[in-house]
């Protein structure tokens, strides 16, 4: 038998956009259309007109709840107005590691390896200098995609996001050089600091279930420029509702960062691991009933763990004959001693927020 979506209409249109309005009263039906478009940066029309948001509405979780509040421009005579999203403002030229035949042993990337990789910058009063505490990846030439816990002030509590550094590979170094099977030095050029000129947490994190809907955007105010001297280049992200399991396949994902090792100090050298999909049942049980759909678990073996300063950071996996990677994950949560026995890592699951992300990144 086959079944046909129904048209968007009669009552059930009428139930749907009751329920918008009222997640929409802090929508002023007094802004006008010059004002409503300057917020949206293109037409604020009604929502019938915008196929994608009709969708979401058509499928009313949470998540899309939230994006539909967040997409409203207008409310006029009951009806909602929406800045309509246009095509996906992300690059198609993505997930390119820069020099892969450069890497070479151990749990070290190598130069280059993760071009995407950012590192978050904190401050705080009276303590000098900063720390790089999270972890995050490039999505745009404006955008690092990040963890919620990476920014909410409940988190945070004195510090403060000082700055983003992107194109670096040993923090404490102004130049990064290997040395070449030949005995000459391979250096990558400096890396560099992005102030933030807003940051975009998920308007539900932290709400259904600890650290539920953990992903969060950071706004650059410099733009990053991928063909110029800087060894920086996005990540690609997944498409909406994608199988991370099934596109990943026998290939095990990959996470990197410069978080705690086994030894209980921050790596001052990019390190990266590979980490398998767990049983998300059994992870349940371990994490005591806490995970929600939009959460995924990986790890679980002994001293191969992301850790605390990986947060943020991404979890990428690689095509089936090399680049381009694809990011299916970020790193969230995981036990207070990392890399142990069939204890895994939680992560969030990026294809789930897709939508999310396109309407809330602008040019």
């Amino acid at each position: 038998m086959t079944v046909q979506q129904r048209p968007l209409c009669g009552g059930l249109v009428a139930a749907k956009f009751s329920l918008i309005l009222l997640l929409l009263l802090h929508t002023s039906s007094a802004l006008t259309v010059s004002n409503a478009e300057s917020r949206c940066g293109r037409p604020c029309i009604p929502i019938r007109q915008c196929p994608h948001l009709v969708n979401l509405l058509n499928n009313p979780t949470i998540a899309n709840l939230n994006a539909l509040r967040r997409a409203t421009c207008r409310v006029v005579d009951r009806q909602p107005f929406v800045c309509c999203p246009q095509a996906s403002l992300l690059p198609r030229e993505c997930g390119r590691s820069l020099f892969p035949d450069r890497i070479h042993g151990g749990n070290e990337t190598g130069i280059g390896k993760y071009p995407w990789m950012a590192a978050l910058a904190y401050s705080e009063n009276g303590i000098p200098g900063v720390r790089f505490l999270c972890g995050g990846s490039v999505i745009h030439k404006r955008y690092i995609l990040t963890a919620a816990h990476c920014l909410h002030p409940s988190q945070l509590g004195p510090k403060k996001l000082a700055f983003v550094r992107l194109g670096d590979y040993k923090l404490s170094t102004d130049v990064d050089c290997e040395r070449t099977s030949q005995g000459n030095d391979f250096c990558a050029p400096p890396a560099r600091n992005y102030t933030v000129e807003e940051t975009i947490i998920h308007p539900s994190y932290n709400t259904r279930a600890s650290y539920s809907d953990d992903i969060a955007l950071i706004r650059l105010a410099q733009t990053v420029n991928f063909t110029g001297g800087e060894w920086v280049d996005p990540v690609c992200l997944p498409p909406a509702n994608l199988n991370a399991r099934l596109v990943s396949g026998q290939r095990e994902p990959e996470v990197a960062g410069w978080g705690f090792t086994e030894n209980g100090t921050t790596s001052d050298t990019m390190l990266s691991v590979k980490v398998p999909f767990f049983n998300q049942q059994e992870c349940n049980v371990t994490y005591q009933g806490q995970l929600v759909e939009e959460q995924m678990c990986l790890g679980g073996r002994p001293g191969q763990d992301s850790c605390g300063g990986d947060s943020g950071g991404p979890l990428v996996v690689i095509g089936p004959r090399g680049p381009p990677y694809l990011q299916i994950g970020l790193v969230s949560y995981g036990p207070t001693h990392c890399g142990q026995q069939n204890i895994p890592g939680v992560y969030t699951s990026i294809s789930h927020y897709r939508e999310w992300i396109d309407l809330n990144i602008q040019p």
